[in-house]
């Protein structure tokens, strides 16, 4: 996931750098709103994070001004304990605030929660057709047996997920799996992609991502189950429970 953060906090610039990348997350920190709108404008990040007492904008003209340009998901920050800053930013915009002394992992699953809730998906499990995704263990599972994946395959699947439906191009792709600064040359992401329809094609699935010719890829609609014979499922639950 890609995250832009307004601000010093609540991230620490270099503290908080590993447990963010262990995460799957990517971060771009900016200090300034114009800052801000100039990276939104150029990548898709999945969630902004907004400290909203910065010296030279208010926290209420950032939500505004971001909302103006862009339907992002926001997470504003504030030292405040009034509770009337939590309500000003939650109705001009924010989809949640926290106060500084939240603690990293709190931080990354309200992250979770908001990016999920922004691409249309209420859980932290995500299901396509057979497939399913787990947000907070990074894994996947296709007709309930796991799926072996590399870190940056499993962030491309998950990105396409979180997306589905939708064609996702190259460049975001590249933002999504090594952030904004310093990723390799574009066709890097197409050696992920082809280990990633490598890893579904056993389970019938390599055909699932759809190449957008002259722009990126696009997850199609999803593969029902092939149905069987009562006798054959029956005896393939037996088998499944026989191992566990």
């Amino acid at each position: 996931m890609l995250i832009l953060q307004i601000g010093d906090r609540p991230l620490r610039r270099d503290q908080d750098t590993g447990e963010l990348e262990r995460n799957g997350f990517h971060r771009e920190r900016v200090d300034t709103l114009e800052e801000a709108i100039s990276f939104i404008e150029l990548y898709e990040f999945d969630v902004v994070l907004a400290d909203l007492d910065l010296r030279k904008t208010s926290g209420f003209d950032l939500i505004r001004e971001i909302r103006a340009v862009s339907r992002i998901p926001i997470i504003g920050i504030t030292t405040s304990l009034d509770p009337r800053v939590k309500i000003t930013a939650l109705d001009l915009g924010a989809d949640d605030v926290l106060t500084q002394m939240c603690g990293i992992d709190e931080i990354l699953a309200r992250i979770r929660a908001v990016v999920r809730r922004g691409y249309g998906h209420t859980e932290s499990t995500l299901r396509f057709g057979r497939l399913e995704l787990s947000l907070v263990a990074r894994e996947a599972r296709i007709d309930d047996l796991p799926l072996r994946l590399g870190p940056k395959e499993y962030l491309l699947l998950e990105f396409l997920v979180l997306k589905r439906g939708s064609a996702v191009s190259k460049t975001a792709c590249m933002a999504h799996l090594y952030g904004t600064d310093d990723y390799p040359e574009a066709k890097t992401i197409d050696v992920v992609l082809c280990r990633l329809r490598k890893r579904l094609a056993p389970h019938g699935l390599a055909d699932a991502i759809e190449s957008v010719w002259g722009f990126g890829y696009k997850l199609s609609a999803p593969v029902a189950e092939p149905a069987m014979p009562r006798e054959s499922s029956m005896a393939l639950r037996r088998g499944r429970l026989a191992h566990v």
